[in-house]
Formats: structure tokens, C-alpha cells, sequence
């Protein structure tokens, strides 16, 4: 189990509780004296997406937006934000950003990625992100790319998976904008291993 305490930002300076552990989270994200958080057991948690939004002042930007949205079973995100402005305890905030995300993947979605990958490979296609995972293949848009034929880029905000062998076959996910993109790319890196 992990306890952070978030500070939300300057102007929400109230410190809340976020607890992950392997049952589920539970986060104080509530104003309301009578009912301050919210439970999420890890059986009703089916996505998860996450990044960084930047904050543009005038002329340049003045600050970020760390973001990491949990959705559940009946289509509920469970949004756990926090600001920072001017890199004042830049590394302090992106650092609890980062503890965050890591306890995540340890406590709930390294299980339920290992579970979507050992359907896969029994034989079941699964969708995630908006795209057809089967054992040999992934299929989005009417547009198959065989397993040894995929390749992926990975940069901050996103990636893309694409055709060895042509290039212009392809399709880009944003790990903030595109639900269950981080998981996508978690089974589907796991799955071509065996094509390198």
C-alpha cells in the first residue's frame, strides 16, 4: 500500500489523500465535509490514461498540468490532478507524478495487461484503444499489421505503430487523449518480442 498527499495547486492548497494499494484506490478528491472520498475497488477499474499538459501564459509557458484519469466499469473516470507554475518544485511534483503512475502499474494494471495478453495469446481478440489485438496481428480501420511486421515510436506524448515495411500504414495514440493507450502499448510491446 501507498499513501501520497496532493496538493492540487496554489489556489488549492488543501492537502488530500490518495491511497493505491492492490484492492483498489481510494482518493480524497471531494470538498464535502460528510463525504471527502472516493473508493474504486480494482475489479471496477477498465482503463487508465495519463500525461502532462502545459500551461501557457502570455507569451510563454508558465507551468504544468499533471493529469492521470482511472476509468471504471460504469464509464466513470476518477480524475487525480495537480499544478505546478513558474518550476516552483518542479522535481518534487513530477516526481510524485511519476510515484503515482509506477504505483498504479504495480498495484492494478500490471495484472489486468498480463490478463488481456494471456487471452490474447490463448487465442481471443481483444480490443483496446480502438484496436483488434489477436495473436498475430493487429487490425484499426479496415487495416491489418502482422505482429512481425509492427513496429513502434515512442515519444513523451505519444506513439505510433506502424508497418515495417510501409511506413504510411500506421496509427498514432495519445497516451493522455486516447483511453487505454498505455495499456495498448504495454501488450503490444510485450507480444512482438518474440519477432525481434
Amino acid at each position: 500500500m501507498k499513501d501520497f498527499t496532493i496538493i492540487r495547486s496554489f489556489y488549492d492548497r488543501r492537502p488530500r489523500l490518495l491511497k493505491i494499494n492492490s484492492k483498489g484506490i481510494v482518493y480524497q478528491n471531494k470538498d464535502l465535509k460528510s463525504n471527502q472520498f472516493t473508493s474504486v475497488n480494482k475489479e471496477e477499474i477498465i482503463g487508465l490514461r495519463y500525461g502532462i499538459e502545459f500551461i501557457k501564459g502570455y507569451k510563454f509557458y508558465i507551468g504544468r498540468k499533471y493529469l492521470i484519469f482511472v476509468k471504471t466499469q460504469d464509464k466513470k473516470e476518477l480524475k487525480i490532478d495537480f499544478k505546478l507554475f513558474y518550476s516552483i518544485k518542479l522535481q518534487e511534483k513530477h516526481n510524485l507524478y511519476c510515484d503515482v503512475v509506477d504505483s498504479l502499474w504495480e498495484n492494478i494494471f500490471s495484472e489486468f495487461t498480463n490478463n488481456l495478453i494471456q487471452k490474447i495469446i490463448s487465442g481471443e481478440n481483444v480490443e483496446v484503444a480502438g484496436i483488434l489485438v489477436s495473436d498475430d496481428k493487429i487490425r484499426f480501420n479496415k487495416t491489418e499489421i502482422y505482429l512481425s511486421d509492427l513496429a513502434i515510436k515512442k515519444y513523451h506524448h505519444y506513439f505510433i505503430l506502424h508497418s515495417k515495411q510501409n511506413q504510411t500504414i500506421n496509427k498514432m495514440l495519445y497516451y493522455l487523449k486516447d483511453d487505454n493507450a498505455v495499456i495498448l502499448l504495454e501488450i503490444i510491446t510485450d507480444l512482438i518480442k518474440k519477432y525481434e
